[in-house]
């Protein structure tokens, strides 16, 4: 039986994965308890990586029927799948036309906070590459220093910013320190 299952890898979807599971299982004319047992018992063979150590670390007996088992699997990969999508949304924050470099840093640090596994080093990529091109003198001179002397981590922007854009910013909004 075991040659017609796949194998989960992460690259497909966890309810097609399920689905080709039951099929491939129901197609071995067994009777309704055997097919129950064996939907439960085998699931694991059909998984690696993370999957597989998820699988391995339930508890003995603590799930009772495949369904469950199913549900289980999809609401425990679901999310690590959904966390996988939202770190590389950080990529499509862009600075708009007109906003100012301050404006931009702030909401850029408000999202970044929400992401969940975002290294330094692809925050720092994905702020660098949502700055304006055409924008701002203050955004222009922010973009060409990074670009000059590569940031390594997060606070580095803010010291860059303040070093060349927040006494820019200060002057064209007309406060004074």
């Amino acid at each position: 039986m075991a040659h017609y299952l796949r194998i989960y890898d992460g690259t497909i979807d966890l309810e097609d994965h399920v689905d080709h599971y039951v099929t491939a299982v129901k197609g071995n004319d067994l009777t309704k308890e055997q097919m129950s047992l064996i939907l439960l018992k085998m699931f694991g063979e059909t998984l690696m990586g993370g999957e597989l150590t998820w699988y391995s670390h339930l508890p003995s007996r603590s799930i009772e029927c495949f369904e469950e088992m199913a549900n289980k699997f999809v609401t425990a990969h679901a999310g690590v799948k959904k966390d996988e999508a939202r770190v590389n949304d950080i990529f499509t924050i862009k600075q708009s036309l007109g906003e100012g470099t301050r404006d931009f840093l702030a909401w850029f640090n408000i999202v970044r906070m929400t992401l969940r596994n975002v290294s330094e080093g692809m925050a720092i990529a994905a702020f660098q590459n949502g700055l304006g091109r055409d924008g701002l003198i203050a955004t222009r001179k922010l973009l060409s220093r990074v670009m000059k002397y590569p940031l390594t981590i997060w606070d580095e922007i803010h010291k860059a910013y303040c070093a060349e854009v927040r006494a820019d910013e200060d002057d064209l909004s007309g406060q004074t320190h």
